[in-house]
Order: C-alpha cells, then sequence, then structure tokens
C-alpha cells in the first residue's frame, strides 16, 4: 500500500521540515531540468504572442484586436482544460510534455511560413487561427507540467518551487520583449519565430532528461469494485473535491481574478506605453521589468514564511496593493499631463510597477502553493484542468469588454477602474475572513467521507 501521493515504482522522497528557499529547491536535478524546460517553453510562447500582438496592432491600431488574439489563446482552454488534466492524470506526463512542446515548435514555424507566401500579409484571420490551433496543444502542457512539480521535490519545497514558476512565467514577458527585437535586427522580421522554434525544441530536451518517473496512476478502484475509466465519472470527481476543500475555492478565485487582470494588462501594454506614458509600443519593458522584479521580491517572501494562514492572508493584502498600485497608475498619470509634468510619468509608472508586482505576486504564488498543497496525486492534474477551465472562461469576457471600452474612453481609464475595483474586492475580503479556512495541509480525496 503506497502514501497518499506517492506513485507505484517510485521511492517516496523524504519530507524536510520548514520552508525551502530557492536555491535549496533549485539543487534538485531533475526540477532543474523542468524548470530550465519551462524556461524555454516560456519564452518561445511569448516570442510568439509577442510578435504577433505588435504585429497585429501595427495593422489595425485598436485595443480590441489585441485582446481578440488573447482571447484566441483563451478559448481552447475552454473546452480543452478539464480533458487536458485527466490526459495528465491518465497518460505519462513527460511524454506529454516532449510531444506538445515539439508540436508547438513546428507550429511557430507556420507564421513565418504563411508571411513568406503572403498569405497573412496584412491580413490577420490567419494569425487568429494559428493561434488557436497553438494554443489548443498547449493546454496539453500546462496541467501535465503543474501536476508533476510535486512529484519532484519534496513538501517543503513545493511553496518555492510554485514560487520560482510563477515568477518565470513574468520574467519571460519581460525577456521577450528585449530578445524578440535582437532576434528581429540579426535574423530579419521572422527571427523571434524561429528563434522561438528553436526554443521550443530545446525544452522538449530538457524534458526528456529528466529521470523521475512521470508515469501515469493505475486505474483506480472503487470500493465496489468498479473501475472509474469515465470521463464524466472524473469529471463529476474533480468538482466533487474542489466542493469538499475549504481552501481550493478560495484559491480558485483569487488565481482567476489575478488572471484576468494580468491577461487585461497585456493586452493593453502597447498602446499605455504609446498614449499614456508617450512611448514606442515596444518599451513595455519598462513596466514589465519592475513588476517582475516586486514579483520575484513577493515570491521571495512568500516562499519563506509558508505557515497556515499565511497563504490566504497574503493573497487578501495582495490584491489590496495590486489594486492600489493600478488605480494610481491609472488616474495619475493623466492629471501629469494636464500640469505638463510629464517628465515624472515613467519614474512614477517605475514604481507603481513594482507595487503591482509585489502585490500580484502575493496573490498568485500562494493561490497555486494552496490548490498544490489541498490536492493529492491521483486528482491534481485533473485540479489543474478545472482551474485553467475556470481561468480561462473567466478572462474571455473582461478581456473584449477591456479592449472595447479603452477604444472608447482610453486604456488609462480602464486601469483605473480594474484598480478600484481590486482595492475593494480586497478590503471585503479582509473583512470578512475570505480564504480562512482551516485545511491546508491535508489533501482532499475523492473518497473522503
Amino acid at each position: 500500500m503506497t502514501a497518499v501521493g506517492q506513485r507505484v515504482g517510485e521511492t517516496q522522497r523524504p519530507s524536510t521540515p520548514g520552508p525551502a528557499g530557492f536555491r535549496e529547491t533549485l539543487k534538485n536535478r531533475d526540477f532543474r531540468l523542468l524548470w530550465g524546460a519551462q524556461v524555454a517553453a516560456q519564452l518561445g510562447d511569448k516570442f510568439f504572442a509577442f510578435s504577433l500582438l505588435l504585429s497585429i496592432y501595427s495593422l489595425t491600431h485598436l485595443y480590441l484586436s489585441d485582446a481578440a488574439l488573447l482571447l484566441a489563446y483563451t478559448i481552447p482552454a475552454v473546452f480543452l482544460s478539464v480533458p487536458a488534466g485527466i490526459f495528465a492524470d491518465r497518460y505519462d506526463k513527460k511524454t506529454l510534455m516532449i510531444w506538445t512542446n515539439l508540436s508547438r515548435g513546428v507550429m511557430v514555424l507556420g507564421v513565418p511560413a504563411l508571411e513568406l507566401t503572403g498569405v497573412a500579409q496584412h491580413q490577420v484571420i490567419p494569425l487568429y487561427v494559428i493561434t488557436l490551433v497553438f494554443a489548443g496543444v498547449g493546454q496539453l502542457f500546462a496541467p501535465a507540467e503543474a501536476a508533476s512539480i510535486p512529484s519532484l521535490v519534496e513538501r517543503s519545497q513545493i511553496s518555492a518551487a510554485t514560487s520560482l514558476f510563477t515568477v518565470t512565467i513574468v520574467v519571460t514577458i519581460v525577456l521577450s520583449v528585449p530578445l524578440a527585437s535582437i532576434a528581429q535586427r540579426v535574423l530579419g522580421l521572422e527571427g523571434p519565430y524561429y528563434f522561438g522554434a528553436g526554443l521550443f525544441m530545446a525544452a522538449s530536451g530538457a524534458i526528456w532528461m529528466i529521470r523521475t518517473r512521470l508515469a501515469a496512476n493505475p486505474e483506480r478502484v472503487e470500493p465496489g469494485g468498479e473501475r472509474t475509466t469515465s470521463t464524466m465519472q472524473e469529471l463529476k470527481e474533480v468538482w466533487l473535491v474542489i466542493r469538499r476543500s475549504p481552501v481550493l475555492p478560495f484559491a480558485f478565485g483569487m488565481l482567476t481574478l489575478a488572471l484576468v487582470i494580468v491577461f487585461t494588462i497585456f493586452a493593453l501594454s502597447a498602446g499605455y506605453m504609446q498614449h499614456v506614458l508617450l512611448r514606442r509600443p515596444q518599451d513595455s519593458y519598462i513596466l514589465l521589468l519592475p513588476a517582475t522584479v516586486g514579483m520575484v521580491v513577493a515570491g521571495t517572501v512568500v516562499s519563506r514564511r509558508s505557515g497556515a494562514g499565511h497563504g490566504e492572508r497574503s493573497v487578501v493584502r495582495g490584491l489590496a496593493l495590486a489594486g492600489l498600485a493600478m488605480l494610481v497608475l491609472g488616474v495619475l498619470p493623466p492629471i501629469l499631463d494636464r500640469v505638463r509634468l510629464v517628465g515624472g510619468l515613467v519614474p512614477l509608472a517605475i514604481v507603481l510597477a513594482v507595487l503591482f508586482g509585489i502585490g500580484l505576486g502575493a496573490v498568485l504564488i500562494p493561490s497555486l502553493v494552496l490548490i498544490q498543497e489541498a490536492t493529492e496525486d491521483a486528482t491534481r492534474g485533473r485540479i489543474f484542468g478545472g482551474a485553467f477551465l475556470a481561468i480561462n472562461l473567466a478572462i474571455a469576457l473582461p478581456l473584449l469588454v477591456a479592449g472595447a471600452i479603452a477604444d472608447a474612453v482610453g486604456s488609462s481609464d480602464v486601469i483605473a477602474f480594474m484598480g478600484l475595483s481590486l482595492l475593494v474586492i480586497g478590503v471585503v475580503a479582509s473583512i470578512r475572513g475570505w480564504g480562512g479556512g482551516s485545511g491546508r495541509g491535508t489533501p482532499t480525496s475523492v473518497t473522503a467521507a
């Protein structure tokens, strides 16, 4: 009989008491390889996404068109997130991650192929189509990667590992901007796509080198002897786990809210740089870099201060801080512009971006850690599939609405309103004690009474 979370044929990892930092976690060879694969795959993904955002904005000059591109990333997730989570539990995670990265690398090359053949010149529809296919394949990678982390690290390292993975997502967004520009100068306009394809191939190679078995769970047998092979039955089990947990609904809600903000800001960033900060759309790194510094600070603090109830408190406080920073970021620049103090716009935006990054990191990272710690191996892939489904369902409408409103009234007003909303939610959550349930360290089982 194996312990909860231990895979058949694997040796259970000894648990080290107390939280672990980034350095200790990165001593683990297989985790380093998974993290390296994430860095390469995320850079490849962001090269693809950022290059397309700039191309489409230059063709249409509309916030809504960029929002529609990001929406094309989310539509496949609405239909595929939960099935992808089930795939991650049923099939070998290592094989899934290798083939999804190889496939995405090939598809990235499809964009320069379309441009060279003249199919996509001055047209955005072909770019949306290839984005849909690319995002659909990527849905298999996300839950497999997220569900692999606890198999590669000790329980005390889950917080640091999750923090590192979350910060890496934002870091790669920042790095993709200057690196994509360099690739364009060296290799031409199609350079980022070629470089991105190579990064996906490198990610596949890193995952192939992982030694730890990430094999599928054997079919589970219910007390009555009936094997649970029905997809619908497994979906019902996912919602049963979520409903019984005192932590998962709160963690899912906060994670979804934070990522709605991330995607919306990303969609508005090019226009905000041009019309509010009076810089080129390609200069988005001016805000993304300090926001990443804030995320790193938040990730470092969270990874060393894990404990009962601390994650929930961090989420609520982070929500309020991120909201306050966004509110000022939306309201103050137009005021400075009216009084002819435009010289202070960029320094102010940098400071606010750091505060926003700290707040966002304090929401994203503990939310992911709470989900990791409140689930067990047998259902973790499906739980993350459910999380990604909820996130992408929630992202779709705000993206379109924010893009349309920004075209009408400006990006600064939209950012200010979103910041005020976050601030109010954070205050209400603090007063009402949301997320204060116990049971964080006890994974919920689908067979629990």
